[in-house]
């Protein structure tokens, strides 16, 4: 970490980036050949939004957050405004991203054992929270769990070689352009944007001001990541994804071939692409109970803990009836987060430059 400058908060981003993103089958995209390429532009979309970002935030204190800085240098009122929309955005983040997790666990992967690994997952976040200390050991446990879902992403790799067909990611641009801006849009959307998590926990706002390099490494590694899905999933299956609707391209793909032995892989699979999801929500889960309490004017975040949970689970579970209706939903967030992600921290960052506020160098 030392050598390369990084530090927990560069974890961080990998956990959010590829958060849930990977549980998305390629079935439910336009041609899914295109998807390795809309997975790199979208490792480039991550770069721009980072300038953004660190642009607009070197327009406000050391120590404050997006929304501080909205408070500081436009008005007070226009603060609370958007920070009820943020929250209702997050709110519609961690539904979305809730409902994908324990979805695809129970229809699925672990069809027997889903009830007990869905509630270990949602009681594991309110542990991270209430007894580890907030945001510090959601950063430090990233750490782990980034570092484990990469190298187990690897492992994925080097065993579905020898079953992949090379034939499968042929041709490109087979329906024309289209279909790879719509890839695009679902993967800035429910991956490379999710970035935007990070302009609202001030510890990182602070190190984003300071030095943008340990934010931008770990960028090489999720898109990595995402080829590593896409390589697995595509190189395998082909054109039977169309028959798995409902699940990730490695699950689906169950029994690979080395030698003479049969290993099934959907328990790296599980362990790889849910581990994310874990980092994920719990930030989101942590932001939202944070901006609660804001907008309440109370200054203690644990309050907010429980009831939070129990409101984001019921709106999961009352939104999204099954698998498909959340899949494709990946699709309508996407337009959402060109708004929220995109659209809103650029017009902020305009109208400071033309108030000609100086920014901290």
């Amino acid at each position: 970490m030392n050598k390369f400058n990084l530090t927990p908060a560069s974890f961080l981003v990998y956990g959010i980036s590829v958060g849930t993103s990977t549980l998305i089958p390629f079935n439910f995209l336009d041609h899914a050949q295109d998807q390795g390429i809309a997975t790199i532009a979208g490792g480039l979309w991550s770069v721009v939004l980072f300038y953004i970002y660190t642009s607009l935030l070197r327009y406000g204190n050391s120590e404050g957050d997006f929304l501080d800085l909205i408070k500081n240098t436009f008005s007070k009122n226009l603060s609370y405004i958007f920070l009820i929309f943020y929250s209702l955005f997050i709110w519609l983040a961690i539904s979305k991203d809730l409902a994908i997790v324990w979805k695809t666990i129970s229809t699925v992967i672990l069809t027997k054992h889903s009830p007990t690994f869905v509630a270990f997952l949602f009681v594991l976040h309110i542990f991270l929270i209430c007894t580890q200390g907030g945001i510090k050991s959601i950063l430090q446990l990233s750490v782990f769990y980034a570092s484990v879902c990469f190298v187990i992403n690897i492992i994925i790799l080097i065993m579905s070689m020898n079953n992949i067909e090379y034939t499968n990611f042929l041709p490109f641009f087979y329906k024309g352009v289209h279909p790879f801006i719509r890839e695009f849009a679902t993967i800035s959307g429910n991956s490379s944007s999710e970035i935007f998590l990070l302009l609202f926990i001030p510890e990182v706002c602070k190190e984003m001001r300071t030095d943008i390099k340990r934010f931008l490494f770990p960028l090489i590694f999720i898109v990595a990541t995402n080829l590593i899905k896409y390589t697995v999933s595509l190189g395998l299956l082909g054109e039977y994804l169309k028959y798995v609707p409902t699940a990730p391209g490695g699950a689906a793909a169950g029994v690979l071939t080395i030698g003479t032995a049969q290993i099934r892989i959907e328990p790296l699979v599980i362990l790889a692409w849910f581990i994310t999801a874990i980092i994920k929500i719990s930030v989101e889960y942590y932001i939202l109970s944070n901006l609660a309490a804001r907008m309440v004017k109370n200054s203690n975040m644990n309050t907010f803990l429980f009831p939070i949970g129990i409101i984001a689970c019921c709106t999961s579970l009352i939104i999204f009836k099954n698998q498909i209706e959340v899949i494709n939903f990946t699709r309508t967030y996407a337009i959402y987060g060109t708004l929220f992600q995109f659209l809103i921290p650029l017009f902020f960052l305009i109208s400071l430059k033309f108030k000609r506020i100086p920014a901290i160098s």
